[in-house]
């Protein structure tokens, strides 16, 4: 069942890419963006970390904690990091139980759909940003997710991606760390 706002966000124990230990009860008193990406090898998956990485520094200085979590293997994901500065904290999750965990969409319809809502573009884009190839690790029907946790671990903001290319938009996770109030359906946070 698809997680919800104001619910206390699953907790987890993992090992980033570097074999530091990651769990959400020890960000607790920190503000979490949870991104959970296709493989590395997806060019939409690249496009959408490349641009959160563009805002690294703000992200760091309002002292946002962010875990990005992909379907591909260490070894891949190790690859992908080699030689860059990357903020995010990335973990590998090729058992896909953090996904279960938080109930991530695999749907073979909803990846057609993305013909319709401009896939071919975004994935040219995302093709044209990798510095390296990379051999897809992953499943071919993965939507991803977002999820903004406050610092008492609560939800404030679960998105669900319902086609490839679509993600929380960024003005959401600015208005989140500016503690405003965003529009989540016809509800105020």
């Amino acid at each position: 069942m698809p997680l919800i706002e104001y619910q206390q966000a699953p907790d987890f124990q993992a090992t980033d890419i570097f074999g530091n230990p990651v769990s959400i009860s020890a960000l607790k008193g920190k503000k979490i963006l949870l991104s959970f990406y296709r493989h590395v090898a997806c060019p939409f998956t690249n496009l959408r970390f490349l641009e959160l990485q563009e805002l690294d520094s703000y992200f760091s200085e309002m002292g946002l904690v962010v875990l990005a979590v992909y379907e591909s293997s260490s070894k891949n994901l190790q690859k992908f990091a080699y030689d860059e500065a990357f903020y995010a904290r990335m973990i590998a999750n090729p058992e896909y139980d953090l996904y279960s965990l938080y109930d991530i969409e695999q749907s073979t319809l909803k990846v057609l759909y993305s013909m319709y809502m401009g896939a071919y573009a975004k994935s040219q884009e995302g093709q044209r940003k990798f510095k390296k190839s990379f051999c897809p690790d992953g499943r071919k029907n993965t939507l991803g997710g977002d999820f903004l946790i406050a610092e008492d671990g609560e939800i404030k903001y679960a998105y669900y991606n319902q086609y490839l290319g679509d993600h929380l938009p960024v003005k959401d996770i600015i208005r989140f760390l500016n503690n405003d109030k965003f529009e989540i359906g016809r509800r105020y946070c």
